[in-house]
């Protein structure tokens, strides 16, 4: 038998055989045309699902030669089927993108403008090569659809930094970043508390106005309805608390009494463990939705009402509630608001007459270690007092028995 013949006996058991040799999707997408022998229309229509394959992959809108350039490559590929760090990956990565770009020039164009009548040994040897450059799309790892989306932002090393969510962002398809948004409210429950509020941002920034208005809509719908402590707690570990004016104020009005609800009925309490004779201090559950809210009171509209409720709480003779206001609101009771707020001015005051120590020691390192000496100045006669009575303390303790 001569190699020509060999070739041919070849060529007629993979025909007879297409159907084994590739993919299920691709003989799927072929197999109608190519039992007809319509080998032609076979051809180009696999090649309009590689072309939709990267899409959906990618997230691109654009198609043929354009679509694999911007998927594929340049320094930043939109669809990275390797890690793109070695000169290797490197290499397979542009050999894929080129490949992909050759079949469009090389096979779909010219059939899309010129007649052909393509026979089944060509259609073979096409139809395999494309099944064999599609695997690599396939085995891509980038998240395609939303599901692979939220188990990578809900996994517990996700990073949530503002400039990690502005790299992620880069990496989600335009087309997915609404729906991934919707998806992790959601399923909010299964997010870390804490991790995701700048990404979401990042999506509320990133989708276009009607979008938005939609994602809005709907959760201040949610919202109005919700008495579950649980799935409110994890919104607010969500939603970044510069968004807060986005909500309608029915919404707003409705949660922040809560969380003012929530305040007026905080306080820490002893917890023993049973493996731990030391008790530990704790949050009762009425104030624990409270503590969810911290980054969002000077944001809220009612915030006034909040500082005064902290003021009052600070000034609580019950060293359990002054304790639950010192763990938690720190970064209000000593942030840019102090000097502005009466309220604050005057827990503080109380706090230390009450000779918190964790309130002093704050207050002082302001006026000695940052010499704020408008805090110097507002606090000056509790300041001594306190100081006094710290004093006081430590030469105690260094009185030998």
């Amino acid at each position: 038998m001569t190699i020509v013949s060999r070739i041919r006996l070849l060529r007629g058991v993979i025909s007879m055989n297409i159907e084994k040799l590739v993919s299920k999707d691709v003989w799927g997408v072929i197999s109608d045309n190519y039992e007809k022998g319509s080998y032609t229309i076979a051809i180009t229509n696999l090649i309009q699902y590689a072309n939709e394959i990267v899409r959906e992959k990618s997230g691109l809108d654009f198609d043929n030669t354009k679509l694999m350039d911007i998927a594929f490559l340049g320094n930043n590929p939109q669809l990275k089927i390797t890690k793109f760090q070695t000169q290797t990956e490197k290499d397979i990565q542009a050999g894929i993108g080129y490949l992909l770009k050759g079949l469009c020039l090389a096979i779909r164009n010219p059939r899309a403008h010129k007649r052909y009548n393509d026979k089944k040994e060509t259609a073979d040897t096409i139809i395999l090569f494309v099944d064999y450059v599609l695997q690599f799309v396939r085995d891509s790892k980038q998240p395609a659809l939303i599901e692979d989306w939220l188990e990578f932002v809900f996994d517990d090393n996700f990073n949530n930094t503002k400039e990690y969510a502005a790299i992620v962002l880069q990496e989600i398809p335009e087309k997915k970043r609404y729906e991934l948004l919707v998806s992790i409210f959601r399923y909010r429950e299964r997010a870390k508390p804490g991790l995701l509020n700048n990404l979401v941002s990042n999506l509320m920034d990133s989708i276009d106005t009607k979008e938005l208005e939609e994602f809005l809509e709907n959760l201040n719908k949610e919202l109005l309805y919700c008495s579950d402590d649980d799935k409110l707690r994890m919104f607010l570990s969500l939603f970044p608390p510069e968004k807060w004016t986005c909500l309608i104020p029915l919404t707003k009005l409705r949660i922040e009494h809560m969380v003012e609800k929530s305040l007026e009925q905080a306080i820490m309490y002893r917890h023993y463990d049973e493996f731990d004779a030391a008790p530990d201090y704790i949050c009762n559950d009425q104030g624990e939705l409270s503590t969810w809210a911290v980054n969002f009171i000077s944001h809220f509209d009612a915030k006034d009402n909040i500082f005064r409720l902290i003021g009052n709480k600070l000034a609580n003779r019950d060293a359990n509630v002054r304790n639950f206001i010192i763990k938690y609101y720190k970064d209000i009771i000593f942030g840019e608001v102090l000097l502005r707020n009466i309220w604050l001015q005057y827990g503080i005051k109380k706090s230390l007459l009450y000779f918190d120590k964790e309130v002093y020691d704050n207050i002082e390192f302001q006026c000695n270690i940052l010499e704020n000496k408008e805090i110097e100045q507002a606090f000056k006669k509790e300041i001594e007092i306190a100081f006094q009575h710290f004093y006081d303390l430590e030469l105690k303790s260094d009185i030998p028995f």
